[in-house]
């Protein structure tokens, strides 16, 4: 792992200077993404001039897109529409009863909807975004 220095000495002060001790690079993998964290963990915190801020602005920029892709590819990886709600129930022991209190209707319906014999209504999609704290676009 690549850091400015330990935390006892003195940083950099200028941009260019932090720029020769660690070099910032769009993040491709794992090792850049915790080299620029232990980067951005060591500036934050401090009283820095205006060139170390624009230099931490920068680090978190790039440490805030490599997220963002990941971000991303997991939500594509998930499961959608029924899938999902079952997979969540699944995980969150959620059986039929409680399904159906999250949303208002019988166990019956509840039943109904995870077997796929019924579709989700407008709000159940709220119920579920809400309960779950996810976008209902994962339950379409």
């Amino acid at each position: 792992m690549i850091t400015l220095s330990p935390q006892n000495t003195e940083l950099p002060e200028t941009y260019n200077e932090l720029i020769t001790a660690f070099m910032p690079r769009p993040i491709h993998d794992q090792v850049g993404h915790e080299n620029a964290l232990a980067v951005i963990d060591r500036l934050s915190g401090l009283a820095l001039n205006d060139e170390q801020e624009e230099y931490l602005d920068l680090l978190s920029t790039l440490v805030e897109a490599y997220e963002n892709d990941l971000l991303k590819e997991t939500l594509t990886s998930l499961p959608k529409g029924l899938p999902m709600l079952r997979y969540l129930c699944q995980e969150n022991s959620i059986n039929g009863v409680e399904l159906g209190r999250i949303l208002g209707v019988g166990r019956a319906q509840a039943s109904l909807l995870l077997k796929g014999k019924r579709q989700l209504t407008v709000a159940h999609l709220q119920k579920l975004s809400a309960h779950f704290k996810l976008s209902a676009d994962l339950f379409m």
